[in-house]
């Protein structure tokens, strides 16, 4: 009686699992998952959204280096790249690795993203809160403090995490 039973669960994992395994098949080819029919598209949107942050960070560097600007100006920069670090590392899905291969996509992103995505993530989550910390401050000083914090948070994470390929020589 033990056997037929235990034949029964098995015979029903098994099923369970063929399902669960379709059912991973059929969401791969679910519209909407950029990442896996539109990768490179993926890849140019983290890039322009990586110009943005840069865009917003020149005041800051500019404040971090000692020159002082409109307070609620950068501390509105400092907002908008709290915002854009939020969605940032959601854009590094498996299928945007870097690659070989005659449809390589081409990405600055470092294969040690996907290593260490954990820690990939939780840097882009510490720079995102220094960047909120700026945006709430109310003076310039604290402001230029968490402008270098910032700018060392996106320095530290690109020498990790970036590969930067020396230009063709000609």
């Amino acid at each position: 009686m033990r056997s037929v039973q235990f034949g029964r669960v098995a015979s029903l994992l098994a099923i369970i699992g063929l399902a669960a395994l379709a059912a991973a098949r059929a969401e791969q080819r679910v519209p909407g998952l950029t990442g896996i029919d539109r990768a490179g598209d993926v890849v140019q949107a983290r890039q322009l959204l990586m110009s943005g942050i840069e865009e917003e960070m020149q005041a800051i560097d500019v404040v971090g280096g000692g020159k002082d600007l409109p307070l609620d100006d950068i501390k509105a920069n400092a907002y908008r790249i709290n915002l854009f670090l939020a969605a940032f590392p959601h854009l590094f899905p498996p299928q945007t690795k870097p690659s070989t291969g005659p449809d390589a996509i081409s990405t600055a992103a470092a294969p040690e993203i996907w290593q260490n995505f954990d820690d990939f993530y939780g840097q882009v989550e510490a720079a995102a809160a220094v960047a909120f910390e700026a945006s709430q401050v109310t003076e310039i000083a604290p402001f230029r403090e968490r402008a270098v914090k910032l700018r060392a948070a996106c320095d530290g994470c690109h020498g990790k995490y970036m590969k930067v390929e020396a230009p063709p020589r000609p």
